[in-house]
Formats: structure tokens, C-alpha cells, sequence
């Protein structure tokens, strides 16, 4: 395959599966596995492991654009709080209830850092995956079919921030999905799933920022004109196509309940769940 369609589908996976509880590096790490890039000027694990971290900052940019008002009237706001010229404490809680969900997952990332930039490349990552995908779909039915209710009216505060935090650790495996382990363990402490859908968004603007500067730094000596055009359309196709399916994913659960994801990943990790077994 042609080394700018592969950008441009790994672009299209990225924007479709970013923000939805599905996991979008396992979805990734199984097209990169049947699709590898071909024939790149330099090491071709090295720029796997940049190009499907770095296309998430088009991601990112698109919950920024879409949900800007609300981030910088909240930064205004903490501001003025810190400056002690209001005493609405909305905007400063919102960034501490972000900052306090950010820290497990960048601490444990850290300090396991070199265990996760090998599992790409373990013998059994097909296994890992399905059984990430199959596990996670069973927890997600079972979660949203006891809190249908959602007239308890409860927000993200301190202890639901800690609580989701340290849940989120559990998508440093692959195929758990960072969303669906924000989503789902908010949804448990009986947030809306509103609520707990843009939560999720918040949180991952920090955490994957970090993470692209991260593997751009660490892979500083491949970037040439070659990788960083695909690095930018790859990125540019995922800003584009996620802006929209933002909108439409919050349009549809407004509606519906996750179930519909939770199913999704139990038949997509039983298909590769057979497929590792079989071959």
C-alpha cells in the first residue's frame, strides 16, 4: 500500500475511534499489523510507533476547537479565582478535577515507559488486543445496563476525578481504550453520559499532548521531509474527520445508551481473538 493512503486511512481509523469508547491505538496496532508502512528513508518500527501516537494531536485540536468557549471561559475564570477578583471556583475546579485525573496514568506511563514501547512488537499482540476489546465490551453492557438512570445528577468532583484517574491507567494495555476506561468508570460513579463523555475529551487533551511531544522528541532523529509530510496529513486528516464525528457521537448518545460500543468490541475481539488462534 502506498505509504500516503496508508497515512491518510490510518488518519480516517484515529478520527473514527479516538473519542469512542473502542480504543483507537488498538484499532492502529490492527491495521499497522496487516499494513505496515513500506519501504520509509528511515527505521521502520521507529515511525510505527511515532506516526500512530502523533496523529492524536489532530484529534486533540478538534475537541479544542469544538469545546474552545468552554475551556478558556473556564481558564478565565480560574484565573480571576487565583487572582482572588471572583469567588466562583467553577473554572479552578474544573482544572484541578483535569489535573488530578491526568496524574496516575502520566506517572505509571513514565515509569513503565520502556515495557510499553516493546508491545507492539510482542509475538502474542493480536491476543492482548482481543482480549483487551472482548473483556472491556462484557464490563461496558454490564455497566450501562445498571445506570440507565440518569437522573442522580451527580458531577465530576474531586473524588470522582481521582477515581476515574486511577481507572485510566488501565488503557496503558492495549485495546482497553482511554476513553472507555474514562467513560465507563465515570458512568459506575453515576455521572451522565454527557458528562462523562466530555470529561473523558478534557482529560485526553493533556494526556495525549504529552504523549505525541513525548514520542516526537524520542524519535527526533527520523523526522525528514518524507516522515514529517506524513505525520502532518495523517494529523491534519484526523483533526478534520474527528470534528465531525465529535458531533455526532455525542449527538447519538443523547439518544442511546453505550451498549451498541460495548457489543462492538465483544464481536470485534472474539474475530481477533480466533484469528491469533487459528494462525
Amino acid at each position: 500500500m502506498d505509504n500516503t493512503l496508508n497515512a491518510f486511512l490510518r488518519g480516517i481509523i484515529e478520527a473514527a475511534t479516538e473519542f469512542l469508547p473502542v480504543s483507537s491505538t488498538g484499532h492502529l496496532f490492527l491495521f499497522s499489523y496487516f499494513f505496515p508502512f513500506q519501504n520509509l528513508s528511515v527505521p521502520h518500527e521507529d515511525f510505527e510507533d511515532l506516526f500512530d501516537i502523533f496523529i492524536q494531536t489532530g484529534a486533540i485540536l478538534s475537541v479544542v476547537v469544538l469545546y474552545f468557549k468552554t475551556l478558556s471561559n473556564h481558564l478565565i475564570t480560574a484565573i480571576k479565582f487565583g487572582l482572588k477578583k471572583t469567588t466562583d471556583r467553577s473554572g479552578f475546579q474544573f482544572y484541578l478535577n483535569l489535573f488530578i485525573g491526568i496524574l496516575p496514568i502520566l506517572i505509571l506511563g513514565f515509569l513503565f515507559k520502556s515495557q510499553l514501547n516493546q508491545i507492539k512488537m510482542r509475538s502474542d499482540l493480536l491476543l492482548i488486543l482481543g482480549l483487551s476489546w472482548f473483556v472491556g465490551g462484557l464490563i461496558m453492557v454490564i455497566v450501562e445496563k445498571r445506570h440507565l438512570d440518569e437522573s442522580s445528577g451527580k458531577t465530576i468532583g474531586l473524588k470522582e476525578s481521582i477515581i476515574v484517574g486511577l481507572l485510566q491507567c488501565f488503557a496503558l494495555i492495549p485495546g482497553v481504550s482511554r476513553s472507555a476506561a474514562t467513560i465507563i468508570s465515570a458512568r459506575t460513579l453515576g455521572i451522565s453520559k454527557k458528562d462523562s463523555a466530555e470529561y473523558s475529551f478534557f482529560l485526553a487533551i493533556p494526556v495525549l499532548t504529552l504523549a505525541g511531544i513525548y514520542k516526537l522528541y524520542k524519535h527526533r532523529q527520523i523526522l525528514n521531509s518524507e516522515t514529517i509530510g506524513l505525520l502532518l496529513f495523517g494529523s491534519i486528516v484526523s483533526f478534520i474527520i474527528c470534528y465531525f464525528i465529535i458531533r455526532l457521537f455525542m449527538a447519538f448518545i443523547r439518544r442511546r445508551s453505550f451498549i451498541s460500543f460495548g457489543v462492538y468490541r465483544i464481536f470485534l475481539g472474539l474475530l481477533v481473538i480466533l484469528y491469533f488462534l487459528r494462525y
